[in-house]
């Protein structure tokens, strides 16, 4: 009985919450608009809206949906034909690491893949509720280990109520079958804790923190990481200041030249190697997938042990208080 009121009360706290952040539905006007800033991205075909999403998932047949999202929401409404996944299913165990949060080796993304419906031709689509942090951070593995064949909603669940799409509660069925990538995997999207050490004294390579402002400063000092703090010489942009926020925001991402402005101006430009990094890897992903995929960077390498790893090395160096 306990387990059930417990599981109603988190239920109740989710629609609560879901409820506050919901999305205002947009106009025609305002969904034409939006349609139209993807020809401006540098990789066209990396990020859609939800209509042309729900056009896909309509029209062909091996397309698997993922909904990256703690269970509690997933059950509350999620897009028809969606398989919930959440991080522990695509991270390494913290057994590997002494910590947690870094990426899944290459057998568990099989495996994770195939029990999930996905063979090597499967179109999969991902989106989440945190303005694609968490979508970005499966696809930066996804494209480290070679599979290619991936979209994000733009927006997430936020973008497909703005679209005025319906959601269900059902769970599909889902067929397991075999994955196995192919050929060699491709790190040149990651950095290693050697990286960032390196990158201290570099002044062509610019560390880039994306978090709160209270955990670049060590007000806030998240779970799982061991000490306060940030990695000194670097630059702060929040993963956030990509998107479209705000009261009934949808989270979408914003257009080519907000986003040049925001990370030119902070002295972030294609001429240098970009490191980003955050708690463990998920934000820094959304900023690595913002530079690559949508402004054309090609010097970014996401920091998978980010500030975790980084306060778990006691000798590393860090810094406190106001920035710079």
């Amino acid at each position: 009985m306990k387990k059930i009121l417990s599981l109603l009360l988190v239920l109740f706290l989710s629609i609560s919450i879901v409820g506050c952040n919901k999305a205002e539905v947009k106009t025609d006007a305002e969904l034409e608009n939006q349609q139209s800033k993807y020809e401006e991205y540098t990789n066209k075909d990396i990020i859609i809206s939800a209509i042309d999403a729900k056009d896909i998932i309509d029209n062909e047949e091996n397309v698997a949906i993922l909904d990256i999202r703690p269970s509690t929401k997933y059950l509350i409404g999620h897009i028809e034909g969606a398989v919930n996944v959440w991080r522990p299913d695509y991270s390494a165990s913290e057994d590997d690491y002494g910590f947690g949060g870094m990426r899944a080796d290459k057998e568990k993304m099989e495996e994770f893949l195939g029990k999930n419906g996905m063979d090597n031709e499967t179109l999969i689509l991902l989106y989440d509720e945190s303005g694609e942090y968490d979508a970005a951070r499966l696809w930066w593995q996804l494209d480290m280990y070679g599979h290619d064949n991936v979209k994000l909603i733009d927006g997430g669940i936020h973008g497909w109520q703005a679209a005025d799409l319906e959601t269900t509660t059902s769970r599909p069925d889902v067929e397991v079958k075999e994955y196995k990538f192919e050929g060699e995997v491709d790190e040149s999207k990651l950095a290693t804790v050697e990286d960032v050490k390196a990158a201290i004294e570099d002044e062509n390579v610019v560390i880039l923190d994306t978090r709160s402002i209270e955990e670049a400063t060590g007000e806030d000092l998240k779970k799982g990481a061991f000490r306060k703090g940030r990695i000194p010489e670097g630059t702060w942009v929040e993963y956030k200041e990509a998107l479209n926020t705000g009261d009934g925001a949808d989270m979408t991402f914003k257009r080519v030249e907000e986003l040049k402005k925001i990370y030119e101006d902070a002295g972030i430009t294609k001429d240098k190697t970009i490191i980003p990094y955050c708690q463990s890897g998920v934000r820094s992903a959304h900023t690595t997938f913002v530079l690559t995929q949508l402004l054309g960077y090609e010097n970014v390498k996401n920091y998978d042990g980010s500030w975790i790893e980084w306060s778990y090395i006691e000798e590393l160096p860090i810094e406190t208080g106001e920035l710079q």
